[in-house]
């Protein structure tokens, strides 16, 4: 049902909501696909939070740097 209402929303929130939900369930991978749909998406209200999951993600995998920037 989330996927159906995150495809039909106008701005990529649902998919840093998404990313948050999957972090709090150690689900790095998941939550890192869901911030990528969320950039790929645009129209963030809170472009921070976007910062703030990437390196929450970053920080749980080990890593310095992806060939994501935002």
């Amino acid at each position: 049902m989330i996927d159906l209402l995150s495809s039909k929303a106008s701005s990529g929130d649902i998919f840093i909501n998404m990313a948050m939900q999957y972090l709090e369930r150690h689900e790095w991978g998941q939550a890192m696909m869901a911030v990528e749909k969320a950039v790929a998406k645009g129209r963030l209200s809170e472009p921070d939070q976007v910062d703030a999951v990437l390196r929450e993600i970053r920080d749980r995998l080990g890593l310095r740097q992806t060939g994501l920037d935002f």
